[in-house]
């Protein structure tokens, strides 16, 4: 069977998804992993704590590897039958894959984050959990995009097979995808901001909740595209 136009952007929409966030783990893996390299040439028992730290950025790429499956699933391009889908709901797979790979990107920001918590832990293996606590702060951005990226999959029908949105609502769900996939690379800031508050605490561990403090105002960038995001969903009938 061929596929209609809708299904060729449900399969974009896959594409964006897992592209987008694997680039932002790629690189925050890489910064992580940079810093876990230094810490186990000084240290060759120190391979399993630096290995934690570097694992943290991936995650990013799992969500993005999730959501593309979900979507391929909707359409049954996995199981070699592709079903014909209406241009909206692909248009709805586009905001999807922007959502969660756009959000994606916070891993760079992670993995600044944790490369200092694997620096640190390396000297004072007692701070681990602290370098943890700082060194996940940047991946509720991406839990944001995911967030956002299942709402639009379970309001379009793609869960259900029933798909009654409109085209125009489709454009709307890209515009929601935009919002909290864009706001989440406040994610990056707040990584850079989550490492110096790191060493901070290292070396005054009583400094640590206002570290956080300074760590978490990134966010509130984050949690405004997903408010908007949301409203979009509420203005465009999405979530009617």
């Amino acid at each position: 069977m061929a596929m209609g136009t809708g299904t060729v952007l449900v399969v974009i929409g896959a594409g964006l998804s897992v592209g987008l966030s694997a680039i932002g783990a790629g690189i925050g893996v890489g910064i992580a992993g940079a810093a876990a390299s230094g810490v186990t040439a000084g240290d060759k028992e120190k391979f399993g704590l630096a290995l934690v730290f570097q694992a943290l950025p991936q995650t990013q790429g799992i969500y993005g590897l999730l959501v593309a499956i979900l979507l391929l699933m909707s359409t049954g391009i996995l199981g070699g039958n592709p079903v014909d889908v209406p241009v909206s709901v692909g248009l709805t797979a586009i905001g999807v894959g922007i959502a969660v790979g756009l959000a994606g990107l916070s891993a760079i920001g992670q993995g600044i984050a944790a490369s200092s918590g694997a620096a640190v832990s390396a000297r004072d293996p007692e701070l681990m959990g602290k370098g943890l606590v700082f060194s996940v702060l940047p991946e509720t951005q991406a839990i944001y995009g995911l967030l956002v990226a299942i709402l639009l999959m379970a309001f379009s029908g793609m869960f259900t097979g029933v798909f009654t949105i409109s085209e125009a609502v489709g454009f709307a769900a890209i515009g929601s995808g935009l919002a909290v996939g864009f706001a989440g690379l406040s994610g990056i800031g707040q990584g850079i901001t989550a490492g110096a508050g790191i060493v901070a605490t290292a070396q005054q561990p009583e400094v640590m909740g206002r570290a956080l403090i300074f760590a978490v105002m990134s966010e509130t960038f984050a949690i405004f595209g997903l408010l908007v995001a949301i409203l979009i969903m509420f203005g465009s009938g999405l979530m009617g």
